[in-house]
């Protein structure tokens, strides 16, 4: 599942307007998908995605409704399910208007393909094309990729016949590194964070933001207004970094991304960190905000308690493990 919420709020004033719409707030275009959005007052202020293939009952939506409704108590949801079969669509429709009641739900939509159809397998139709908000969205410059896959490329990290290569630029950085104070590390890391732009210099914060303090320093200097450089910059990382060093990237990259409003890049990060090491900090805290549906625009809400957070998470790793008592 990924929940993106746009940092500018994208007005809806039909349907054409919506489904133009979806591609740029989750961040692609969708296929097999489940799409939901919520909106107050006409502006969209949230979305959701989930594979159709992983909702095989109510309550594999349920819970999703549930969280997006307690954090817009006042909002309507609207749900498109994305996919060439329409029967199956139209049940998992079905089953997000039982949960939503009359009174929260706003549309139903199957879309396949290029075309699209409204409240039934029997109501209004139209084609997908561009509409009046996805030029705003465009102008906006919120990303949209060809498919999910494209955004899971941007993060496979380097190709295989980069490895011997990395390898030894890899013992160079650390050999470099290791001459240095912690004040010194320090130092390095924040000057790179604001100028790296060689392949040696992403390799040196490779090896860096291997060191989980390095990561809260990191982590500390994050908001709204400096995340758009550091996904830039975290993305470059990762395309640099082979599987030993890829955690602290991915979880850097995954919160920057969040703070942009890119969902989906902050999900397939913490699927990958899932798969890499789920017990890291950085993905506790990815998959904490995706499950409680928090919103960018609540960091400043809540940066310091996260901040804690992973501060004593990364103490409680650091600290020796205390001998059982016999």
């Amino acid at each position: 599942m990924s929940v993106s919420d746009p940092l500018a709020r994208l007005a809806v004033r039909n349907l054409d307007d919506l489904i133009g719409l979806v591609p740029f707030l989750i961040g692609f275009h969708p296929e097999e998908s489940l799409v939901v959005l919520v909106i107050e007052d006409g502006l969209v202020m949230v979305t959701a995605r989930v594979d159709l293939a992983a909702i095989g009952d109510p309550a594999g939506i349920g819970g999703l409704v549930s969280r997006l409704f307690e954090r817009y108590p006042a909002a309507e949801a609207w749900f498109l399910a994305y996919s060439a079969q329409e029967g199956p669509s139209w049940e998992v429709l079905g089953w997000c208007a039982e949960l939503c009641g009359a009174v929260r739900l706003g549309r139903l939509v199957h879309v396949d393909g290029s075309s699209w159809r409204a409240d039934s397998p029997q109501g209004c139709g139209g084609v997908v094309a561009a509409s009046p908000a996805a030029a705003e969205a465009a102008v906006l410059g919120l990303p949209v990729r060809a498919s999910r896959q494209e955004l899971v490329a941007q993060i496979a990290g380097p190709a295989d016949d980069q490895t011997d290569a990395l390898l030894a630029e890899v013992e160079t950085a650390s050999n470099e590194l290791a001459k240095l104070s912690p004040a010194g590390r320090r130092r390095r890391l924040r000057w790179l964070c604001a100028t790296a732009d060689s392949r040696a210099e992403f390799v040196q914060l490779a090896v860096l933001a291997t060191d989980r303090a390095a990561q809260v320093e990191v982590f500390s200097r994050l908001d709204q207004r400096t995340a758009p450089a550091a996904v830039e910059l975290w993305t470059a990382v990762i395309q640099h970094s082979l599987v030993p060093y890829l955690i602290g990237p991915l979880g850097l990259l995954g919160v920057a991304a969040w703070l942009t409003g890119d969902g989906a890049m902050q999900t397939v990060c913490l699927e990958r960190l899932d798969r890499i090491d789920p017990t890291d900090p950085l993905a506790a805290m990815l998959d904490w905000i995706n499950a409680t549906v928090l919103p960018p625009s609540d960091w400043l809400g809540y940066r310091r308690a996260l901040l804690g957070a992973l501060t004593d998470q990364v103490r409680l790793l650091a600290s020796p493990v205390e001998p059982a008592d016999s």
